[in-house]
């Protein structure tokens, strides 16, 4: 077995079927899938697709080989991704870069900043697999194409690369199950290989609104994060707390995902929710370690995260989509600073002192 390196590679336009997009998407797709025709909104720019083709990804196994291992980094900023491979299962074994007890699946997927790795058992004739890609947002019916490929005879040296093979896909175009008898990867059953439980006591409770304030505005606390010099604590669980679903991503110290559900969370704390009829909504034995989770669509969803200091830290927690980020779904965690050692008098007050904004700031310009 052989690990795949990483590796990026600028994408092409395969540019799909009037018919195919209203079947996967429903109807007011314009030629680039994207939905468009909404009521009372309009557009004046018309979106036209053109095709390009350059050469796709190869995964290449060596002769001999039986498994291939292939990681999967999700970078992106906006389209949480469903993830196949043509006439293969394959074992999810990896998240987040940890080891978790391995599914036997036909699609796995992958929220923005999250990392997954899948052992695939080469035991199909040898020739080119479809590796396919597919958006799970509304939004554009969008996928993403790359080429599974196996030792042969043939030399294909001088194959282009260019095309999609022409396999079996276990999606749809908008990465539902061609046929729902088959199975996908189940996120809360990620748990760690070998085990490892979660602290079954917490210091401290913390609760988030997730809300959004206004056409531009996202919260992820009592007002939206500011750029510079923001100072807003905290504040309970909001039962009117709504919107998209959000892949939240925490830096410095990795969290286990113990509860999840909807109707709020009126309770103090994890405990006193056991107590009064939550217990079915929590999972203290075996729960996902994951550097992030996702608060799914809906109001009143909740999700439950709860994480060990190791070290003093400055910790971000934000919502991985670009323009909620960018918008103020962000809050700063301060970890462990009783121990943390004292800032020097001549740097308190520092950081952007003089700092202007330039006409042109972030990835939304």
């Amino acid at each position: 077995m052989r690990q795949q390196p990483d590796s990026q590679r600028e994408g092409g336009t395969r540019c799909e079927s009037a018919r195919d997009l209203e079947d996967a998407g429903g109807p007011g797709r314009n030629e680039r899938g994207c939905r468009y025709m909404i009521p009372g909104h309009e557009y004046t720019n018309p979106e036209y697709c053109t095709e390009t083709h350059p050469e796709m990804e190869v995964i290449q196994a060596d002769p001999g080989e039986e498994w291939v291992w292939i990681n999967f980094i999700h970078s992106g900023a906006h389209h949480s991704l469903a993830i196949s491979i043509d006439d293969h299962e394959f074992w999810v074994v990896g998240a987040d870069g940890e080891f978790v007890h391995p599914q036997k699946v036909v699609r796995t997927h992958v929220n923005l900043g999250e990392r997954t790795s899948i052992l695939v058992k080469l035991d199909k004739p040898a020739g080119d697999y479809a590796l396919r890609l597919h958006s799970l947002r509304s939004e554009q019916m969008i996928q993403g194409a790359g080429i599974l490929r196996y030792a042969a005879t043939k030399d294909l040296s001088k194959t282009s690369n260019r095309t999609v093979p022409n396999t079996k896909p276990w999606l749809h175009l908008n990465g539902s199950l061609v046929d729902p008898a088959n199975k996908v990867m189940e996120e809360t059953r990620l748990s760690p290989f070998p085990p490892r439980p979660p602290p079954q006591k917490a210091d401290f409770t913390l609760k988030f609104t997730v809300n959004n304030t206004g056409p531009s505005t996202w919260v992820l606390n009592a007002a939206p994060h500011e750029f510079f010099r923001q100072n807003v604590p905290p504040i309970l669980w909001n039962e009117k707390s709504r919107g998209k679903t959000h892949p939240f991503h925490k830096h410095n110290h990795k969290v286990f995902v113990i509860g999840q559900g909807q109707g709020g969370f009126p309770w103090k704390d994890v405990d006193d929710a056991i107590k009064h009829g939550g217990g079915k909504y929590f999972n203290l034995v075996n729960p996902p370690y994951r550097d992030g989770f996702t608060l799914q669509a809906g109001e009143g969803k909740f999700v439950v995260v709860r994480y060990k200091i190791y070290f003093p830290a400055v910790s971000m927690l934000h919502c991985h989509m670009i323009h909620h980020f960018a918008s103020g779904q962000q809050v700063i965690l301060l970890e462990g600073m009783e121990v943390m050692p004292p800032v020097p008098e001549e740097l308190k007050n520092k950081p952007h002192v003089e700092f202007q904004m330039p006409p042109r700031y972030g990835p939304l310009d």
